[in-house]
């Protein structure tokens, strides 16, 4: 059954110009309170491959060159779907939007979201070396569904991604979304979802996926740079950490932009995900979420620095004991509300909003 539609969670306040565009990394104020120079020293993110599950990404931005994930399995250009995944030629990842194997950005989120996370050059991402898995499950329009976001959670493990970025929310839940959840949560993914940009409290109105019980969902709130909770950004059960969110300058079709949205927020839990893997490749996702949430700074903010110097360093053998459970709003209280979303997901045409 098909939820609700799904909506970016983010806010475009227009394209950067002038010093933006001409040196975006002197704009990048995120970087800071999150010791990024710091983590930098343990980690850049080689190695690290993450999922970024939104409205595609622009594979030929050069701040990306040779950080596209490429499908071992698949030859280009052939028309036959090499690997037997169903889909043909997903050579850098795949359109669940447009059922093909090209997830180019017609939009502009999710390019923005990968650049956060990996660009190099004029602009640096806060895990610089790592690769990004384009999987576009938004059209552009912004217009997408559970089925769609749940058949991307499904391709990313399959093709071995263990950290799924998810800025993206809806207001229903979905029996089929939930399954992928599951899915990615017995791979041993870590799904970083969006907090939703709607000033709510959750604990009254769920926001998906980022309300669903799984420990395997890490969710994100915005915060302004200084430090206090973004005025959008949604809060409470469900919301594990908090990251910059407003104001935040990425790549852009074309050029630079700034967005601001929890997002945006998302793509750094995401980044600072793939530096410690990349800084303690030994220990399972799983492990490496739990040492992100213990270091938290004040207010439940990202620590990046902390959280890489901290796994680097841990020698404690590698066990899902150290994996904090992770507390959700009791699934009593989403009940009556996810019920009558699926009704309302079969009557109407989904789409999301701006």
């Amino acid at each position: 059954m098909l939820a609700r539609a799904l909506t970016i969670a983010a806010v475009a306040l227009g394209a950067s110009a002038g010093p933006a565009a001409a040196a975006p990394s002197l704009l990048q104020w995120a970087l800071a309170p999150l010791h990024a120079v710091t983590a930098w020293q343990q980690s850049t993110g080689s190695g690290a491959l993450v999922a970024v599950i939104d409205t595609g990404v622009a594979l030929e931005r050069p701040e990306l060159a040779g950080h596209i994930w490429t499908n071992p399995g698949e030859i280009a250009g052939n028309g036959i779907d090499d690997d037997g995944d169903g889909i043909v030629d997903d050579v850098h990842g795949a359109d669940f939007a447009n059922g093909d194997g090209t997830p180019a950005d017609d939009n502009g989120h999710g390019t923005h979201v990968a650049g956060i996370i990996a660009a190099h050059g004029l602009l640096k991402g806060l895990a610089p070396d790592a690769t990004i898995m384009p999987v576009k499950v938004l059209s552009h329009d912004k217009s997408g569904n559970a089925h769609w976001l749940a058949q991307g959670i499904e391709y990313a493990i399959a093709h071995g991604a263990r950290i799924l970025n998810v800025s993206v929310n809806g207001d229903g839940s979905s029996d089929e979304l939930e399954a992928a959840i599951r899915d990615a949560q017995d791979a041993g993914a870590v799904i970083v979802a969006s907090a939703g940009n709607d000033g709510r409290d959750l604990r009254a109105r769920p926001s998906y996926p980022v309300s669903y019980d799984e420990p395997a969902v890490v969710g994100v709130g915005a915060a302004s740079s200084n430090g206090r909770r973004a005025r959008f950004s949604n809060y409470g059960p469900g919301v594990d950490v908090t990251a910059p969110g407003e104001g935040i300058v990425s790549l852009g079709l074309p050029g630079f932009a700034y967005r601001s949205g929890t997002s945006m927020a998302a793509a750094y839990v995401s980044a600072t995900l793939a530096l410690e893997s990349a800084a303690a490749p030994v220990y399972p996702l799983p492990i490496l979420r739990d040492v992100l949430l213990r270091t938290e700074g004040a207010g439940g903010m990202l620590d990046t620095a902390a959280a890489v110097q901290t796994a680097a360093a841990a020698t404690a053998p590698v066990t899902t004991a150290m994996v904090k459970p992770k507390p959700k709003a009791k699934r009593r209280h989403h009940k009556k509300k996810r019920h009558h979303a699926r009704h309302r997901a079969r009557r109407h045409a989904t789409r999301a909003r701006a």
